[in-house]
């Protein structure tokens, strides 16, 4: 319902929701995204089995930072690293350490992260952008990362 005298102006979606962001942000490749500045650090042995297709499994962080209590939530994150790789894949943990999204963790930053010595964010897309400015470190709950 409009006031006495007003007319109704139609007010365009953020850029962010656009179908032109949605389409350039589905075709972007990781590599492109490195490209232009993205804060996003792959282990090597990630890169090498993403270009020669071979199989890599993604595993979340939360449960590392916010799931378990220390040391239950370390070994937890390295036994599932090991049941992947019993079935012919490379675990990829990916988490936030100072700022920057790494994918593929070394044992010493699940460590960092477990043991909860810079209380780690639990990271979701609301707050991702606050936590890499401010290089926190934080576990990634499902895709937010």
């Amino acid at each position: 319902m409009l006031l006495p005298g007003a007319t109704a102006v139609r007010i365009r979606r953020p850029y962010l929701r656009s179908r032109a962001f949605l389409q350039t942000a589905r075709h972007m490749s990781l590599n492109e995204a490195r490209a232009r500045g993205a804060v996003v650090d792959i282990h090597p042995e990630v890169e090498e089995a993403l270009a020669s297709n071979k199989p890599v499994v993604a595993l979340e962080t939360a449960l590392i930072t916010h799931g378990f209590p220390y040391p239950a939530n370390s070994a937890l994150a390295l036994s599932l690293e090991n049941i992947v790789k019993a079935q012919g894949s490379l675990p990829a943990t990916i988490g936030l350490i100072d700022g920057r999204v790494k994918i593929g963790l070394e044992n010493k930053e699940i460590e960092r992260l477990a043991s909860k010595e810079k209380g780690p964010a639990k990271i979701s897309r609301r707050d991702i952008a606050a936590a890499m400015a401010l290089k926190s470190d934080g576990g990634d709950a499902k895709i937010a990362l």
